[in-house]
């Protein structure tokens, strides 16, 4: 009977076959590649600006649960990068062509899903009435990076529930 990684690797190749971009015209690859762009860091330092400004001295009690939650969810992601060293998918399959290149050498779990999680839970639990749009803004990103070839699958959902913990550990105890 094959191990559990193994069945998680052919299943995650077949969705990732399914979902990846084939246009010709370019134009589903430049939307997945500016929403994955959204979710590189420079936007989260804006808006944790944008956020300053508005609240002015308020602000420093949130900005410094977000900076924790942002520096746990790095170390978090970073380690289990490291130690666990999944190749992405380009680099497995070779009818796989990365549409991006890649911040990292490996895949799991995505960064760029996991910090788009921790942002949208940080943001929903400081203005409600944005949860969905956050909530949703996060699940493009996650969906962008599978569509780009340069994560599968589970690399977006073991993303997107790393940085919903994190969120909800800093704001539980921030």
């Amino acid at each position: 009977m094959a191990s559990f990684a193994t069945r998680l690797q052919v299943l995650d190749t077949r969705l990732l076959r399914v979902v990846r971009i084939r246009s010709r015209d370019g134009h589903p690859a430049r939307i997945a590649t500016w929403v994955t762009r959204s979710g590189d860091g420079p936007p989260y330092a804006v808006i944790a600006a944008l956020v300053a400004l508005m609240l002015g001295p308020e602000a420093l009690p949130i900005l410094r649960v977000w900076l924790a939650g942002f520096a746990l969810e790095r170390l978090l992601y970073r380690g289990l990068k490291s130690r666990l060293r999944r190749p992405r998918p380009f680099e497995v399959e070779t009818s796989i062509r990365a549409l991006v290149v890649p911040p990292d050498q490996f895949s799991f779990p995505s960064g760029h899903t996991s910090a788009a999680f921790l942002m949208a839970g940080l943001l929903s639990a400081l203005i409600p009435v944005l949860s969905i749009p956050v909530f949703a803004w996060a699940c493009a990103v996650g969906a962008s990076r599978v569509c780009l070839s340069v994560h599968y699958p589970s690399d977006v959902f073991a993303g997107a529930m790393l940085g919903t913990a994190v969120a909800r550990l800093v704001l539980a105890f921030g």
